[in-house]
């Protein structure tokens, strides 16, 4: 008959636990991964698949506008400055630039004697002397009536 095994007092489940606590940090650390590398593999994925926060500032979109604003008034300072030269003072008193691109120019009018004034100017060497000062061959000029801005 064989001889009876002496039995070994079992560890509570007190004595089990690791007394080293989870790090604050990272709350959902799988504490064996560190050796695993299948469990690292999962921790990391977890972590990728988590939930963000949304980003609540604003200081991209207000940095971006400001950015074209910059833009803007560089080009349309150049083109209103050209504008001016260009254009007899009179019609100048009664327009304003309302986009500027590099073939396109879009002037507002107060009215359509105005738009039809400027049309004149254009037709009589002022679109020739825009073009020149812009150095815009193809430049066009568009008017739209409307009220001033300002």
């Amino acid at each position: 008959m064989p001889a009876p095994r002496e039995e070994s007092p079992k560890p509570s489940r007190a004595a089990k636990k690791p007394s080293a606590a989870r790090p604050t940090s990272r709350p959902n650390v799988i504490p064996a991964a560190a050796t695993d590398p299948r469990l690292a593999r999962v921790q990391r994925m977890c972590e990728r698949r988590a939930f963000r926060e949304r980003e609540t500032s604003i200081t991209r979109e207000v940095g971006e506008i400001a950015r074209q604003a910059a833009r803007d008034l560089e080009r349309r300072g150049s083109f209103a400055e050209a504008w001016a030269e260009s254009m007899p003072a009179e019609l100048v008193a009664e327009t304003w630039i309302e986009s500027a691109t590099p073939v396109q120019l879009l002037v507002g009018v107060t009215g359509s004697a105005a738009a039809f004034a400027v049309d004149r100017a254009l037709r009589a060497g002022a679109l020739a002397k825009l073009r020149a000062r812009l150095q815009a061959p193809g430049l066009r000029v568009r008017t739209r009536v409307g009220r001033s801005p300002a």
